[in-house]
């Protein structure tokens, strides 16, 4: 599997505390391992953004990301945030 990065993703990744960022770089580290990880919480969104896939860092931080239609083998991370913020 390959990963890559939206520049949003980047820049709100960039936003955050060191102890955040730590977490999120594990929670990236375990995910490119084992994608589906109990851990993680990784399910496909509904609604308005069903290409979508939820992952979770830990306490109320969630990842979003979703595979290259073309590949399959390439997941790029497109946004970083709280549930609020990524849905309300």
């Amino acid at each position: 599997m390959k990963i890559e990065y939206h520049k949003n993703f980047t820049k709100q990744f960039e936003k955050l505390r060191k102890g955040e960022q730590e977490r999120i770089l594990s929670t990236l580290k375990l995910f490119e391992k084992e994608p589906f990880n109990e851990q993680l919480r990784n399910y496909q969104l509904k609604g308005e953004l069903p290409k979508f896939r939820s992952i979770s860092s830990g306490g109320d931080i969630r990842l979003h990301c979703y595979e290259k239609a073309f590949d399959h083998i390439t997941v790029i991370f497109v946004a970083i945030g709280s549930h609020s913020q990524l849905y309300g």
